[in-house]
């Protein structure tokens, strides 16, 4: 994972929406998003890219609050979204990737090693990680990387609407508006390409998605659960067997007084 440019929390958005969107005019409708002057442009308007960008501005005021989400996939797995802007991480029952400024982390889970004859089965899960360079801003490559860790059924929340963006600037595309409870939603068509939707409640959370990953399988995304907080034990890889546990931060502030 490559090391990529510290960017204005707000600006880091675009580098995810714009995954497979790297065109003029959605390089100008994100620049307005994220509140800069969009160049004049003489190409005609595209309705459907206004309207991912009315939903891209909404999106932009959530990811920039700290927050706590849970989503179920099809298959039933539960990804938790842990953020704080600009640390993110996304964790199930056997996978945990985290991005933060100080590295990236792509932990594994199992499976439980068969125990030798005589003794007994082992306690806890084995766990694997690979780490990366730290990264403050979500690339498309990233946002990839973390749909195939799960998968291929999840996908970061920016990158949902940056998938919008993408069939928006295909052949003759369609959008339109709609409501999931509280929840604003707008769904996109072009030729060739099947309706795509995702719904942004009034918090600025994805609460729906419905369309292809960035690991390019069908997939479905709900928003269970919300809470506007999160803990800095968020942002930690999880420990191989056998690890010293960490030290507590009250600990830790003991020991230096110390």
């Amino acid at each position: 994972m490559a090391e990529l440019p510290r960017n204005n929390p707000k600006k880091a958005l675009v580098s995810a929406l714009v995954a497979g969107a790297l065109t003029v005019g959605f390089a100008g409708m994100m620049a307005k998003s994220c509140g800069a002057p969009a160049k004049p442009q003489a190409a005609p308007a595209n309705e459907a890219l206004e309207m991912v960008d009315a939903l891209a501005s909404r999106l932009v005021l959530g990811l920039d609050s700290d927050a706590t989400l849970q989503y179920a996939t099809p298959s039933g797995t539960i990804v938790t979204v842990s953020q704080s802007s600009p640390r993110r991480a996304y964790r199930s029952g056997t996978v945990t990737y985290i991005a933060t400024p100080d590295g990236t982390y792509l932990c594994v889970a199992g499976p439980v090693p068969s125990p030798a004859k005589g003794q007994k089965k082992p306690s806890t899960v084995p766990v694997t990680c690979r780490t990366g360079p730290g990264a403050d801003t979500m690339s498309p490559t990233e946002a990839k990387s973390i749909s195939e860790a799960f998968g291929g059924e999840f996908m970061a929340p920016e990158a949902a609407v940056g998938r919008l963006a993408t069939i928006a600037q295909g052949d003759a595309p369609h959008a339109g508006a709609s409501k999931r409870g509280d929840a604003q939603c707008v769904s996109v068509t072009a030729n060739g390409i099947r309706t795509e939707t995702a719904c942004v409640n009034p918090a600025g959370m994805l609460a729906y998605f419905q369309g292809t990953s960035d690991a390019g399988k069908q997939t479905e995304l709900i928003l269970q659960y919300t809470t506007p907080s999160v803990s800095d034990e968020a942002f930690q890889p999880p420990r191989p067997a056998g690890a010293s546990p960490a030290p507590s931060a009250s600990k830790a502030r003991t020991a230096t007084k110390k």
